[in-house]
């Protein structure tokens, strides 16, 4: 998308790796070495984090901007890390190699158009997977979005380089689609774009993944392991195994 190319020099001060996340994703992960598979790895924060650490990495990411950024940081980074330019759907087409885990987060899932595109995806990811191996997955937890009819989110400060992310919502209820309409704003000039988003709801996700092939899940409000409340949190995070 072109937006996320014009902004892909600024993601690290939009959306910096967390730290929580990290931990979370290497306690599903299991310790080093394991080859884990990043997907919509934005300019690869976390996919550099974890590759230091000793795990094996594929990043993947459909705008090239976003893995020019990625590639750029490698230098002198440790680890073993592979970028592959690809889109979302079809990623098993792409991949030869079978990981242990795999993650998407930063609310990419809901990048897809509709509820059948989530369905291909999931099926895809489950083709790269080892036998035991998991998925986990974070988005909006756009339940609470629609139910408390939420038109707006934090906005994003950055003071360090005076970058501020302003992220509203309107919801299209024939369409079922969600206008996600952004204004950065940083170095004194304003960048204004709209994404359509699936709103994807709690059932819909756990569902769809119950027919991926997957059998055990677990759902949490955020990454330090909080129980999940549709009503009430402010994200879903998933953990999807097979076994």
């Amino acid at each position: 998308m072109e937006f996320y190319k014009q902004i892909s020099k600024y993601y690290d001060y939009i959306f910096p790796a967390g730290e929580e996340q990290v931990k979370f994703i290497k306690e599903v992960a299991g310790n080093p070495p394991r080859n884990l598979l990043d997907i919509a790895c934005g300019t690869g924060g976390y996919s550099l984090e974890l590759a230091a650490q000793g795990y094996n990495v594929t990043a993947v990411d459909q705008d090239a901007g976003m893995l020019e950024q990625l590639d750029s940081k490698m230098n002198g980074a440790g680890g073993s890390l592979n970028i592959v330019q690809a889109d979302m759907l079809g990623v098993d087409e792409k991949l030869s190699a079978k990981f242990n885990m795999a993650f998407c987060i930063g609310n990419s899932l809901v990048h897809l158009e509709n509820l059948q595109q989530i369905k291909e995806f999931l099926a895809s990811v489950k083709n790269t997977l080892e036998s035991d191996g998991s998925l986990v997955l974070q988005i909006i937890n756009f339940d609470r979005i629609l139910l408390r009819e939420i038109k707006s989110l934090p906005t994003i400060e950055n003071k360090s380089v005076g970058l501020t992310f302003e992220r509203n919502y309107d919801y299209n209820k024939q369409d079922n689609t969600i206008a996600f309409n952004t204004r950065l704003t940083v170095e004194g000039k304003s960048l204004d774009n709209q994404v359509t988003l699936y709103p994807l709801r709690q059932d819909e996700l756990t569902e769809a993944l119950s027919q991926a092939g997957f059998k055990k899940l677990r759902l949490f409000a955020d990454f330090n392991g909080n129980e999940f409340d549709k009503y009430n949190s402010f994200m879903l995070v998933l953990w999807a195994r097979q076994k």
